[in-house]
Parts: structure tokens; sequence; C-alpha cells
């Protein structure tokens, strides 16, 4: 049953009995511009709204109604085991051999050699090429004993991986928990996989490694688990140059994690990142057979922060700066249900006014884009037509400067979608784009919908209903079953109408219903006291929460994230609880990273996982060739399809961080080249 649409002016009297009074509802929580006629675009085709007398109260909380049902985000990122490795014989190395190719042709995509595929820091490494959306292939050796033989790798010129990463060192493990340890490639094996590193002048990456002669590091003079005792770890010069984006003014913290200290044993060891002794955690080396490797001495997860700070600049090492995929760091912020009221925890309904869009809106321009330096954020706000009032303060500020922020419709009355009609989910979305064009909402596309309550995905009237609308983009929440990514930066495309894409959307435990520090922490501590064993206070609650959203910045982590407008009330004059949060969470990224952090509206995202899903699914691939005179990269695809390719610049690319990202589109059948300076 559809709740009815509510717009309701009252007295100040009735308005409590009808909404509730357990939250502040003074004149401060609704500006008094709010009384007029309300704005109703002719293209609506509704009936005029009573004029009203005193202070509104707008959507389905007016009648009693929850808004939105509270979802839980993650509390704090998981935790995994860490374990010591052993010493093993270092591997044969190979009798250097001149080439006899004029040119190599080599695949773009990373060879992930895993001894046994559970280790920690294998998940690390997919993880890590995942985000930048970089075909991989993962090789168990332990899974195919003595199989990964020279055809495995090349045939002829023609090489099949441009980089090789090891989850541990000498892909050492131990078959007894650790009373002994083995290399899980025999000779042979290695002979090959180091013939071919040699001929094709690939790179290897040791991601954890028990220090020894193969890496040109001596035997460690300790070992230790971070968990205890955590490291401090600085970048030296070499380490900066290639790990530029890191910010080297402040330490790593290596922690919950094994980790061995050593030093070099000879000189074609270059420290890159070190303690406060000087011991080599990372180390590079260019052996005296070609071969370029570097060897990294503490383990690493997918949720350790050392390993999300250092992942960017370990994956452009390997890669040599060139590879399909790109990588950013985003924060797609989206603000649900402004221009309408919300229920809150403490009883009563919060709409919020022209003076917080405002506060918020000056903390956007000011704290978020200057202070900690990211001057592309700008958050999406996902409105609700039905609350547009003429002469509303609120409804003024959102039109007057709809262009710092991203608009999404979130249909115009905020009904549930899960059991509608197609008439009625039509009318829905089609009134809220066309009350976004009478209003003039600039950085608004009729692509996108944010469906109450991320109701209707598998509702087929409701979603054909959002194709004919113009729709093309939804979001799911990553929180319920089935609805998470697949994969890195990868959607789920509709089973009901094929091309509709749901971008899978993070769950925050900044809820719905809250606007104020005291609200948020009852609630949050109404959860997880039992969790942290006690409640916690606003400030905690702030540094624990932000922790995950600087896991999704460091990640390269594409999906948007949830709030409502609520939590965007400026309890103070000035400040929000939203603020609050990314501020800290900003804080955070910018102590270890210089990288931009990009705000793109819905369908840009979304137009991102599509390529990348599109190249995955038509077999794309592409080659880099290098001949005495220079290097040439190509493309080639059975199907007609679009991809983005990082370290190629042409007159069209996008910069980001200094580096090329470009667009490259092949038509079916295709060849397409650049050449690489």
């Amino acid at each position: 049953m559809n709740t009815p649409r509510v717009v309701i002016a009252i007295s100040g009297i009735a308005l409590l009995a009808a909404c509730g009074s357990g939250v502040d509802q003074s004149a401060s929580r609704f500006n008094s511009a709010t009384a007029g006629t309300s704005v109703r675009p002719d293209a609506l085709g509704l009936p005029p709204l009573p004029v009203p007398v005193a202070p509104i109260c707008v959507g389905p909380a007016c009648v009693g109604g929850q808004v939105e049902s509270i979802t839980l985000g993650p509390v704090t990122p998981p935790t995994m085991p860490t374990n010591p490795l052993g010493p093993v014989p270092p591997p044969p190395i190979p009798v250097p051999v001149p080439s006899l190719c004029t040119a190599t042709n080599v695949r773009m995509q990373v060879l992930v050699l895993s001894a046994t595929g559970s280790e920690p820091s294998l998940q690390a490494i997919q993880q890590a090429l995942g985000y930048h959306t970089i075909p991989f292939t993962t090789w168990v050796a332990t899974q195919n004993p003595g199989q990964l033989t020279a055809d495995k790798l090349s045939a002829g010129c023609d090489g099949k991986y441009q980089g090789v990463i090891l989850a541990t060192g000498n892909l050492v493990f131990s078959p007894d928990g650790g009373l002994t340890f083995a290399s899980a490639l025999t000779p042979t094996e290695w002979l090959a996989l180091r013939a071919y590193e040699q001929a094709f002048k690939v790179r290897e990456i040791s991601w954890y490694t028990f220090p020894g002669a193969d890496q040109g590091l001596n035997p460690p003079a300790s070992g230790t688990d971070t968990s205890v005792t955590p490291i401090d770890a600085t970048l030296t010069a070499a380490g900066q140059k290639i790990f530029s984006t890191v910010n080297a003014a402040n330490p790593i913290p290596i922690t919950f994690a094994w980790t061995y200290l050593t030093t070099p044993s000879d000189a074609t060891v270059t420290p890159l990142l070190v303690d406060s002794a000087g011991h080599s955690l990372i180390s590079s080396r260019a052996t005296l057979d070609g071969r370029e490797t570097m060897a990294l001495t503490f383990d690493s997860n997918p949720f350790l922060i050392h390993d999300l700070v250092l992942a960017h600049g370990l994956v452009e090492w390997v890669t040599k700066g060139l590879y399909l995929g790109e990588f950013r760091a985003y924060t797609a912020a989206q603000n649900d249900d402004i221009l309408i009221d919300d229920d809150m925890y403490f009883g009563g309904v919060l709409r919020m006014t022209a003076n917080d869009f405002n506060a918020f809106r000056a903390w956007q321009a000011n704290s978020a884009r200057v202070v900690t330096k990211n001057p592309d954020f700008r958050i999406a706000w996902a409105f609700n037509g039905v609350g547009g009032i003429a002469g509303d303060g609120l409804t003024d500020a959102a039109r007057t400067f709809s262009g710092d922020f991203h608009w999404i419709n979130h249909t115009f009355d905020h009904e549930n979608l899960d059991l509608v009609d197609y008439n009625f989910a039509f009318a829905e979305f089609d009134n809220n784009i066309k009350f976004a064009q009478a209003q003039g909402y600039k950085n608004f596309t009729p692509m996108n919908v944010v469906t109450p309550d991320v109701s209707g995905l598998t509702n087929a009237a409701a979603m054909q209903a959002a194709w004919d609308a113009g729709i093309r983009y939804t979001i799911s929440d990553t929180s319920r079953a089935g609805w998470d990514n697949p994969a890195p930066n990868i959607g789920i495309y509709s089973t009901l109408v094929p091309g509709l894409l749901h971008i899978p959307r993070k769950p925050t435990n900044l809820f719905y219903n809250v606007a104020k520090p005291d609200e948020w922490a009852a609630e949050y501590n109404s959860f997880y006291t039992s969790f942290w064993g006690r409640a916690l206070s606003y400030q905690e609650i702030l540094d624990k929460e932000s922790q995950n959203l600087l896991v999704y910045l460091l990640q390269g982590n594409i999906d948007p994230t949830m709030y409502h407008q609520p939590n965007t009330y400026a309890y103070d004059g000035t400040r929000t609880l939203l603020s609050d949060l990314l501020d800290v969470a900003f804080q955070k990224f910018r102590r270890y990273s210089t990288l931009p952090i990009l705000s793109p509206d819905q369908n840009v995202l979304g137009a991102r996982i599509a390529n990348t899903m599109a190249r995955n699914s038509a077999g794309a691939s592409g080659t880099i060739s290098q001949t005495a005179v220079g290097k040439t990269v190509s493309f080639t695809s059975p199907v007609s399809v679009q991809f983005a390719v990082s370290g190629i610049c042409t007159a069209t690319s996008e910069k980001y961080a200094g580096k090329c990202i470009t667009n490259v589109t092949v038509d079916a059948g295709q060849t397409v080249s650049f050449v690489v300076l």
C-alpha cells in the first residue's frame, strides 16, 4: 500500500502533535519563509497545494511513517592473522642468454603467483590489482605442481605477462603449520620464470618475504609481530621517487604484520623504506642476470593501512606505469532526502533549513576543498521534489547554489517502490526529473536515481519505468546479500532490464535519523556498546567511522557512500555530523597520500564501471611491443568497446596526479595503436 503524498502546513501545536515532539521542533529547524504557495511546475499536472499558514512538514514522516530503514555499515575494518615465514634455499638463477628477438610483445596483464592460495598477502595483491582494474591471472603453485613451464609464460617472442608478483618471497610456505618451510616451485619452474623475466624485461615483486640471498639481503637481525610493537617506517630518497604519491613527510605505521629487520648484502640493492635504525623494509634490486626485483619484508592483508598506502606505488612499479586500467581516490558522498522531513531517533522530524544548507556549502568550499586540499570534492544531494516550496529558504538556496553540488533523482514523493506498478513508478521518476528541470538544477542528469530505501530493484515494473524515464544508473546497498560488488569497482547489471546498471553503494554508521553529536552517540552506542565493551564518545565514533572511509579512499574504491539530510543539519550553526566525519577522514588520508580526491557524478562513476565490465566481458586485450627504436601499445577486441588505459597520453587524456588516463575506443576486430614516448 502506498503512503499518500503528504505536504502539511499546520499550527505549531498541531505540528508537534502530528510529527512528534522528541527533538527540538523550534523555528530554528524550519525557516520562517516556508509559509507560501508550493512550487508545482505546470508540466507536472499536479493540483495546487493549500496555502501554508505556518511551518511545514513534508513527506511520509509527517504521518508517522519511517522514512528509511536503519542500515548498518561495517563497524571496523576486518582483521586477519599474520604468520612468520622461514628460510629456504635460494632459487636457481638462469645463465644470461642474448635475446634472439629483434622485437618483443608482452600482453598487458599481471601474473600473480601464490604458494597455497590462502596467504593474506595474496588477497592484498588481488585487491590492489582489482582497484586498478588491471587484468591478472592467479597461479597457485601447490595446486599445479611442476606445471609452470616456459610455454605458460611465452610463445616465441610473445610474452603473456607484463609483471610478476609473488605472494611470498621464493614462494615459501609451510606444509606443517610452521615447523618447516619449502618453496612451492621446483628448480625447473624457477628457471623458466626467471628466464622469462630476463628475456622480456619483466619486473617482479615479493609482496612479503623472509630476507635472504635471493633478495640481496642479509639474514634478518630480528623478526617481530607488529601487532604488539608497531614500526614507523619512512621512505628514502629513492623510495620517494617510486612511491611518489605517498606523503613522505609522515611515517608509515607498519602494524598487525609479522616484520623482518634486515640490511642489504650487496651494492645492487637500494633501500626504499626503512625503520628508524636504517633496517631495510622495502628494497629494489637490479640482479646480475638483468632482472629487476622488489622485496617487502613485512606481511600485508587487504585492510592494513601500510599495505593500502603502498599498494598504488607497488602496482605502478611492477607495470612500469603502463597498464590496462585506471586508479583514483574517490569520495562520492550521497546525501538523501533533501527537501523533505526525516523521522528522528529521539522522536519528531527534521527538515534542514537554508542556514544548514549554506553552512554545509561553506564547509565544502573552505575546509573540504582548501584546508584538506580536495578542490574537486562535492557532495551529491538526492532530492524529493514534493518538498520544493515557493518562498521556502531551503528550496531557494538549493536552486540558487545548485552548481556547487551534484543532484540525483530520489523520486518525487519518496515512496517505497518494491510493490508499485509501472504508472506509479514512472510518475515518481518523471515528476522529479521535471521538478529539477523547472528549478534549473545544474549538475543534474535524468540518467541517475537513488531509489527510496534502495527499493524497487527487484520490481520489474519499477525498473522498466526507470529505464523509460531515461534512467541508466541506480544504486544498490552493499550490506544486503547479493548486492555487494562482485569484484573491486565492478557493478551489477539488472536482470530485469538489461542495460540498467546498479552501482553498489556503501552504508555507514552515520544513521539517517541523527543530526546532533549526542543523538549519533546514543544511537551508535545502542548498537555497538557490546562490540567495543563500552559506550564511545562522539570523538571516538568519528575516529572509528572515519577509519572505514580512509580504507575506501586508499583502496581507490569507486562506490558511493550513503548519508541523509539530517546529517547536514548545522548543529552549532556551523558544523554538521557529516562535515565532522569527512574532516577526520580527509585529515587521515592527507597524512598518507597526496592524491587528489575526486567526487564524480553518479553517471560518471557508472560509465567507468560499465567500461571496465565491458572490457572484461569482451575479451579486449593490450600488447606492449618493444623494438630497438621504441615502444608501441596496441589494443584489440572482438566486439566494439571503450576502456581506460593508464600511462599513454593524447590530447584528450585526463591528467590525474600527473599521470595520463586515456579512454580508448576499439571497434570490433580493429587494432588501435599508440606510440609511447
